[in-house]
């Protein structure tokens, strides 16, 4: 394990089920850092990615052995427009 990060049990879940796409299960063991305000931020962007992709919903969860779960929503959205250089 790398210094100051920590491994968290994660899941990506649509409508309370861990998400399951053609014999993928989308839940593991995720190194993240230990600390900080954006140590959530992969999960979060796989979650919105997964979100846009399916249209719909998905809830994101991580848990470290002695730390309380942490989770969010991300909404499927707008894909971001290609831009061309004039």
């Amino acid at each position: 394990m790398r210094r100051g990060t920590r491994e968290y049990e994660t899941a990506l879940e649509v409508n309370g089920e861990v998400l399951s796409q053609e014999g993928v299960l989308y839940r593991g063991s995720t190194m993240l850092p230990e600390e900080g305000e954006d140590r959530f931020a992969p999960l979060e962007r796989w979650a919105k990615g997964v979100a846009e992709s399916l249209g719909e919903p998905v809830t994101w969860r991580a848990k470290a052995k002695n730390e309380p779960e942490a989770s969010g929503i991300a909404q499927p959205g707008e894909p971001p427009q290609s831009r061309r250089a004039l």
